[in-house]
């Protein structure tokens, strides 16, 4: 009796070192844009031709065009505007902060990329926090869309996503719609406040891209901003045990 009393409790001591060991070699990361520098109620938008900004473990690419003072890919922002539509605020969150009432967060443009270190032990995407920058909230609730803008009130079938696609050693892992507005089914949805969007069915990644999709278009081109505001994207990789 005592023989097996001892087999078991070196059993039950032998599973809980080893799940203890597993959780220790698991790390997670979360990219939340705290680090960026910024003043309030301001942007960057690749303006000194850095072409990227660094948050945790990614690199958020850019391309700045100075002759048309425009951007591609990603920005940061600290703006907080959730009333004023059009173009000219195109910087801004409906939600009124970043997630979390944190300051910061990014703005994805099509087709924006985000890099994470190519190491042995790749990063596997968890989460995400998302919605809806004012322009494109305001545009698709109540149409005009402003300078830069020809898009119309959402109603009965329309649809505005993103797809993320996940990459690694340039092969496609997977990818992920995200319905930013869905007026499908019955549904009457444009997402407002910050959404915790899971996103592990990318995978292991080096790369993850933004690209934009919606109902209303002209001539092939979309009429509804291609912008996203995300936040808090987490990451986890688990280091061999050595």
């Amino acid at each position: 009796m005592k023989t097996t009393k001892l087999f078991l409790a070196i059993g039950i001591l032998g599973m809980a070192f080893t799940s203890c060991k597993d959780e220790a070699n698991v790390q997670t990361t979360l990219v939340d844009f705290e680090n960026v520098t910024l003043t309030s109620d301001s942007i960057w938008n690749g303006s000194d031709l850095s072409g990227k900004f660094i948050s945790g473990n990614s690199t958020f690419t850019n391309s700045y065009n100075p002759l048309w003072a425009s951007w591609s890919g990603f920005a940061c922002s600290s703006k907080k505007d959730s009333i004023s539509a059009g173009y000219e605020n195109q910087y801004s969150v409906m939600a009124g902060s970043g997630a979390l009432s944190s300051k910061k967060y990014a703005l994805a443009y099509d087709s924006a990329a985000i890099s994470i270190p190519k190491t042995t032990d790749f990063y596997s995407i968890k989460s995400l926090y998302i919605t809806n920058s004012t322009w494109a909230y305001l545009g698709l609730k109540n149409g005009n869309y402003g300078i830069g803008g020809f898009g119309k009130k959402f109603a009965a079938g329309d649809w505005f996503k993103v797809t993320l696609k996940g990459y690694k050693s340039n092969v496609l892992t997977s990818s992920v719609d995200i319905y930013l507005a869905d007026f499908r089914n019955g549904k009457n949805i444009i997402l407002k406040n910050w959404t915790k969007v899971d996103v592990s069915a990318l995978g292991l990644v080096d790369m993850v891209t933004f690209t934009f999709d919606s109902t209303d278009k002209s001539g092939g081109w979309l009429n509804t901003p291609a912008y996203a505001c995300i936040d808090n994207i987490e990451f986890t990789q688990t280091i061999p045990v050595k």
